[in-house]
């Protein structure tokens, strides 16, 4: 099901467009069929997705030469692009010249976890038509990626906190207003922003965060001017647009770069699309004083709530599940689903860290997992150590007291010292504390100490 999403997601994103590209995985397995490539081979996705990719010495089947000619080298395989010529089969028994252009899709760590396959008619045999395919090939994949990952399904849950968010996120695709989105640090608020950006008008054009809590004033306006340059540029190609601005921690931008965000770059006038992020709501009692109250309506008009992980019940391991298919695809690891008594240990911990520490604690426990269940003992050190800290007794907080109490308390103790060195005899006791008898005996009243001799 989780397959068929995706393909019905991407076939939404390409409908309507002449690319022919197919996307493989490290294992040669068809994972998208586009339907510009549908119309130039005959095949539906559902006939090629899931087949692997491999050269064959012979062919019985016209579908077995298609695989056989979208196969990508050891050379792609290893990381290095490449460009050929082919013969593309058709489903009626024909066949069509082409360019094949191979584009592998590295991770962090260099490790090839997508092979874009871009397919083009070779009118002829230039270069520049290849490097031309390539380009082509490697800014689809990009733009495939970024939609993919923000589409309307990609943020999960069924709590109605987070169903209420995604309905107000479908609401603000289809407008050019301002808006805020309130929740913990991790708990998906930049997710959501991009996932209203993926879907509106503006796709096309950038996405730009700046964080008003890490970068300096002389930082964020720099930036700034920078993407006012590129609006006031004629000519310019989408992607050097900016379509939303996302201000991280806005209750903490610096009331220079409000003032200049209010004279530069205001919807009316450049196009660009403003969103917040912040901990608080931005009218709050802290907050509204910090922040020129034209700079506070820019984002009136919508404020999205997200709640901590930990309060959104059952989505913790719908999550968790979630994560876990989607390392499958790249990482190798047994696992496919958890155990009932790990589901019992997500759910009772408190995440603090939110949605980002869910994702890495699965991260680490597909790492450690070696059997198709994930069990307690593949959870990472630091969840174990969290949990452990968890279960302890909280620590009872000393009682606040006042310095009156404090100092009173004080003078008991040095009174009763006082009497216990000169053996009660309060006249010496006075004579030692430099007071008078009477002024004594009225302090060890007031203070409630026994007088008696």
């Amino acid at each position: 099901m989780a397959t068929r999403r995706k393909r019905n997601f991407l076939d939404a994103t390409l409908s309507g467009s002449t690319s022919a590209i197919c996307v493989l995985d490290s294992d040669r397995r068809i994972r998208f069929f586009s339907p510009g490539l549908q119309d130039q081979t005959g095949w539906t996705a559902d006939d090629m997705e899931g087949l692997i990719c491999e050269f064959a010495a012979e062919s019985s089947t016209p579908k077995d030469l298609l695989t056989s000619t979208l196969a990508p080298s050891q050379d792609v395989l290893n990381g290095t692009g490449q460009a050929v010529q082919a013969m593309l089969p058709h489903s009626s028994g024909t066949s069509s010249r082409t360019y094949l252009t191979f584009v592998p899709i590295h991770d962090e760590d260099g490790v090839v976890t997508r092979i874009i396959v871009a397919c083009g008619q070779a009118e002829s045999d230039s270069p520049n038509k290849s490097l031309s395919l390539q380009l082509h090939a490697e800014v689809t994949a990009l733009r495939l990626e970024f939609r993919k990952r923000f589409s309307g399904h990609s943020l999960l849950g069924q709590s109605p906190a987070i169903v209420k968010a995604v309905n107000q996120a479908e609401l603000l695709k289809n407008s050019t207003c301002g808006y805020s989105i309130v929740g913990p640090t991790g708990s998906g608020r930049r997710h959501l922003s991009k996932m209203i950006h993926a879907g509106s008008e503006h796709q096309e054009h950038s996405f730009v965060a700046l964080d008003c809590r890490l970068l300096t004033e002389v930082q964020v306006l720099d930036n700034l001017r920078r993407l006012r340059s590129l609006v006031d540029e004629k000519g310019r190609a989408a992607h050097r647009q900016t379509g939303t601005l996302l201000l991280v921690d806005a209750d903490r931008c610096p009331r220079e770069v409000q003032q200049w965000l209010l004279e530069n770059l205001v919807d009316e006038v450049t196009g660009v699309r403003l969103a917040a992020t912040s901990l608080k709501p931005l009218n709050a009692p802290d907050s509204i004083d910090w922040l020129i109250p034209e700079f506070l309506d820019l984002f009136s008009t919508l404020q999205i709530e997200l709640p901590r992980l930990h309060e959104r019940g059952e989505d913790v391991c719908l999550l968790a599940q979630f994560f876990i298919e989607e390392y499958r695809q790249t990482m190798q690891t047994s696992a496919e689903s958890i155990t009932a008594e790990t589901q019992r240990e997500l759910q009772f911990y408190r995440w603090p860290g939110n949605v980002c520490e869910l994702r890495q604690v699965m991260y680490d426990a597909c790492q450690n997992c070696f059997s198709a269940q994930l069990s307690p003992k593949d959870l990472p050190f630091a969840f174990r150590a969290g949990m452990s800290a968890q279960e302890m007794p909280a620590t009872p907080l000393e009682r606040t007291t006042s310095l009156e109490s404090i100092l009173e308390q004080f003078e008991v103790e040095v009174l009763l010292k006082t009497l216990t060195g000169c053996d009660g005899n309060k006249a010496e006791a006075a004579r030692r504390l430099g007071m008078t008898r009477p002024k004594l005996y009225r302090r060890l009243k007031t203070l409630g100490i026994d007088q008696n001799d």
